[in-house]
């Protein structure tokens, strides 16, 4: 048994290495076994195929920040549906209180914190997943905040349902949905490390938060 742990932990810092120099597609089952000095065999043994593999690496990672990333959501949409069932006037410098910059800003920070904790996986998702089922992943958070987003933005105009959403309030959405999974991704492949993504995180938290109402108040 305790063979068979240091195989696959072997295995999997091999693929480690192999997916983030090759990528991929390009990265090969019989070098990574080679590297790990067992046969494919042995492979198959642990892991149905190389996208299997591949999961191996990132998947408890990316439980994690969807862990964290739903969490938000659910006490984001509290907070404005507390308000909105109190008041049927419901102010927007309400919910900008309630939904303010600190509270955005903790929850930003314990993200990019996340990401550069786990910087090598991140990486590997983010630039070397092509070809793999997980290659379409920053079009699948896109989806997760647009869902978010559209709630908000329904109880932020004072609309009664999601059929009173125009042509235009779709639209933006779904921008402000790419915009704000693209600053993560931004600060992943641009930072050195967390604390200089948190300091880069006030400025775009600040714009993101201007848009937001600005787009709100906007007829």
């Amino acid at each position: 048994m305790e063979n068979e742990k240091e195989t696959k932990k072997k295995l999997l810092e091999c693929a480690m290495k192999e997916f983030s120099e090759k990528g991929y597609m390009k990265a090969s089952i019989r070098n990574i076994c080679k590297e790990a000095g067992v046969t494919t065999g042995a492979l198959y043994f642990f892991f149905k195929d190389k996208e299997d593999l591949f999961g191996n690496l990132v998947a408890e990672t990316l439980m994690g920040l969807n862990k964290i990333i739903v969490g938000h959501f659910m006490e984001e949409a509290t907070a404005t549906k507390a308000l909105a069932d109190s008041d049927s006037e419901i102010s927007i410098a309400a919910l900008a209180e309630a939904q303010g910059f600190d509270d955005d800003m903790a929850i930003a920070r314990e993200v990019i914190r996340y990401l550069f904790k786990h910087k090598d996986v991140i990486g590997l998702l983010l630039t070397k997943a092509q070809g793999s089922c997980y290659e379409n992943l920053p079009d699948i958070m896109v989806d997760k905040v647009e869902t978010h987003y559209t709630q908000m933005y329904i109880a932020m105009k004072g609309y009664k349902s999601k059929k009173e959403l125009t042509k235009e309030d779709k639209f933006i959405i779904h921008w402000m949905s790419h915009d704000q999974i693209d600053i993560f991704i931004h600060i992943a492949t641009h930072c050195k490390n967390a604390a200089e993504g948190e300091k880069q995180m006030k400025n775009m938290i600040a714009y993101m938060i201007g848009g937001w109402y600005g787009v709100i108040n906007s007829k």
